[in-house]
């Protein structure tokens, strides 16, 4: 990093500062949320580590706020850490690790850019400070996130579940009010699609899941079997993926000697570099069913409730924006799976399904005008 004794701060990086500040002090108040709600004593440990990193971090971009003549802004919890405490109350915090890991990803590649643009010895010198941190949160999250299993195989069934349900129910009632403008007419079939959705998201994901685990447990089985009878040959092979990473060839036979000295972890190796590792969740194939089953007739509810009490054509206005609201939840929570950024997926999501509402709405209505 190259400091400059002359350099002049503009507007724009005064408020990337302040924007620091203020990411670093609400970030302490969410790793500190996401602690107390945390069910694993080790993990929230580490969460309240984070949290003293953040208050440190913080303090670094106070006091040159302050050398600087800038007024330091009042602290306030952005929106998208409040967003992922409300998840991880709902979802688990182990569902929302991975965006947490993002989130630091996303953090140093800021602070590197940071630093490449402010010359200033005094945030030079900060962000030598806060760097190393960084990283290390990267890591420590990252590692954390690789035990996290069960959460996120509940949490993609019920996504799956859930956004299926809000989309294809909205888009059958609207499709059947344009058709028959008959309120009873809307919600009966609403019923029907929402029961046999359900059943049927239920059924593929089950089929899916069973699949992608059958593969799983074969690739496991063959590798145990190859490991058995041709060792060498499968050290050579952890040798060879090993030096195409950049090892020498002495530290890629070292690694891999140390590795296979261990049958279980030569295998699970194998497995991760092959892209073969087994599925997120270690629940069976039933309860991740369930789970998508349940949250599609769930959701699916969302838009037939309007026509319970409203005429076909203020129920379909209604309903409209009743599930654009859910269909926007639905997206903000698949980020946490996607993760993309919660506002791009929730508008995502909306758009998606109104579209679909919309071209079968204007189906019922033709539908609607031949038979009569």
């Amino acid at each position: 990093m190259d400091a400059d004794a002359s350099y002049t701060w503009t507007a724009r990086n005064l408020r990337d500062l302040e924007a620091n500040y203020l990411d670093e002090r609400s970030s302490r108040w969410m790793y500190l949320a996401l602690a107390e709600r945390d069910r694993e004593p080790e993990r929230a440990e580490l969460l309240r580590e984070l949290a003293g990193f953040e208050e440190k971090h913080a303090g670094h971009w106070e006091r040159l706020l302050r050398k600087l003549g800038s007024k330091v802004p009042r602290d306030m919890r952005l929106w998208e850490h409040r967003i992922l405490v409300a998840l991880a109350r709902v979802f688990g915090v182990g569902a929302v690790l991975p965006v947490l890991h993002k989130g630091e990803v996303d953090g140093i590649q800021k602070y590197l850019d940071q630093a490449a643009r402010w010359k200033d010895p005094d945030a030079q010198e900060v962000l030598r400070e806060i760097l190393p941190d960084e990283v290390a949160h990267e890591v420590d999250l990252f590692r954390s996130m690789r035990r996290i299993t069960e959460a996120r195989g509940r949490l993609r069934s019920a996504i799956l579940g859930a956004n299926d349900g809000l989309g294809s129910v909205l888009a059958l009632a609207a499709g059947v009010a344009g058709a028959t403008s008959s309120s009873p007419a809307v919600v009966i079939a609403g019923v029907a699609g929402l029961v046999a959705g359900a059943v049927s998201m239920g059924a593929s994901n089950y089929v899916s899941v069973k699949a992608e685990q059958e593969v799983d447990a074969s690739q496991r089985r063959l590798q145990r079997q190859a490991i058995e009878v041709a060792p060498e040959t499968k050290r050579n092979e952890l040798i060879r993926i090993y030096e195409a990473k950049g090892l020498t060839r002495a530290e890629a036979e070292s690694v891999a000697a140390r590795i296979s000295e261990r049958p279980e972890e030569f295998l699970k190796a194998l497995l991760a570099e092959e892209q073969a590792a087994p599925q997120d969740s270690a629940e069976g194939p039933a309860m991740q069913a369930a789970y998508t089953a349940f949250a599609f007739a769930g959701a699916g509810v969302v838009p037939i409730l309007p026509f319970l009490a409203l005429p076909a054509i203020e129920a379909v206005l209604a309903s409209v924006v009743l599930t654009g609201v859910a269909l926007f939840i639905a997206g903000v929570v698949r980020a946490l799976s996607t993760l993309n950024p919660f506002l791009r997926s929730g508008l995502e999501m909306v758009l998606i399904g109104m579209g679909a509402a919309a071209a079968t709405y204007l189906v019922g209505l033709a539908l609607g005008v031949i038979v009569d």
